[in-house]
Protein backbone atom coordinates (compact mmCIF):
# COMPACT_ATOMS: atom_id res chain seq x y z
CA UNK A 1 0.00 0.00 0.00
CA UNK A 2 1.31 3.21 -0.93
CA UNK A 3 2.25 5.67 1.72
CA UNK A 4 0.07 8.29 2.83
CA UNK A 5 -3.18 6.45 1.13
CA UNK A 6 -6.46 5.83 2.95
CA UNK A 7 -7.49 2.11 3.79
CA UNK A 8 -11.13 0.73 3.61
CA UNK A 9 -11.82 -1.32 7.04
CA UNK A 10 -14.74 -3.61 6.30
CA UNK A 11 -16.85 -3.74 8.81
CA UNK A 12 -19.93 -6.26 7.68
CA UNK A 13 -22.25 -7.27 5.16
CA UNK A 14 -20.91 -5.14 2.70
CA UNK A 15 -20.34 -2.06 4.64
CA UNK A 16 -16.61 0.10 5.26
CA UNK A 17 -15.49 2.86 5.97
CA UNK A 18 -12.45 4.99 4.83
CA UNK A 19 -9.63 5.41 7.60
CA UNK A 20 -7.22 8.10 6.21
CA UNK A 21 -4.81 10.65 7.36
CA UNK A 22 -6.11 12.93 9.54
CA UNK A 23 -6.49 16.93 8.36
CA UNK A 24 -7.18 20.03 9.84
CA UNK A 25 -9.02 23.05 8.22
CA UNK A 26 -6.39 25.74 7.02
CA UNK A 27 -7.85 29.52 5.99
CA UNK A 28 -6.62 33.04 5.92
CA UNK A 29 -7.44 35.66 8.28
CA UNK A 30 -10.31 36.97 6.29
CA UNK A 31 -11.63 33.69 5.70
CA UNK A 32 -11.36 32.66 9.52
CA UNK A 33 -14.73 30.67 10.56
CA UNK A 34 -17.51 33.19 11.26
CA UNK A 35 -18.90 31.73 14.40
CA UNK A 36 -16.33 29.25 15.65
CA UNK A 37 -17.03 27.10 18.67
CA UNK A 38 -14.50 26.98 22.05
CA UNK A 39 -11.35 24.25 20.65
CA UNK A 40 -11.75 25.37 17.53
CA UNK A 41 -7.88 25.30 15.67
CA UNK A 42 -6.74 25.39 11.82
CA UNK A 43 -3.87 26.47 9.93
CA UNK A 44 -3.58 30.00 9.35
CA UNK A 45 -1.85 29.69 5.83
CA UNK A 46 -0.82 33.45 5.51
CA UNK A 47 0.62 34.21 9.10
CA UNK A 48 1.91 30.47 8.71
CA UNK A 49 1.01 29.52 12.05
CA UNK A 50 -1.74 27.21 14.21
CA UNK A 51 -4.06 28.93 15.55
CA UNK A 52 -7.15 28.17 18.27
CA UNK A 53 -9.82 29.88 19.11
CA UNK A 54 -10.32 29.73 23.01
CA UNK A 55 -13.99 31.27 22.86
CA UNK A 56 -13.10 34.96 22.57
CA UNK A 57 -9.92 35.22 21.21
CA UNK A 58 -7.71 33.03 18.23
CA UNK A 59 -3.95 32.21 19.51
CA UNK A 60 -1.02 31.04 17.38
CA UNK A 61 1.50 29.09 17.55
CA UNK A 62 4.61 30.22 14.90
CA UNK A 63 5.66 26.38 12.49
CA UNK A 64 9.03 28.37 12.08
Amino acid sequence: MPRNSPLMLEIADGLSIMLGLPTIPSWKIQNRPKKPKMGTFGYNSQTQSLEYWDGKNWFAASMS
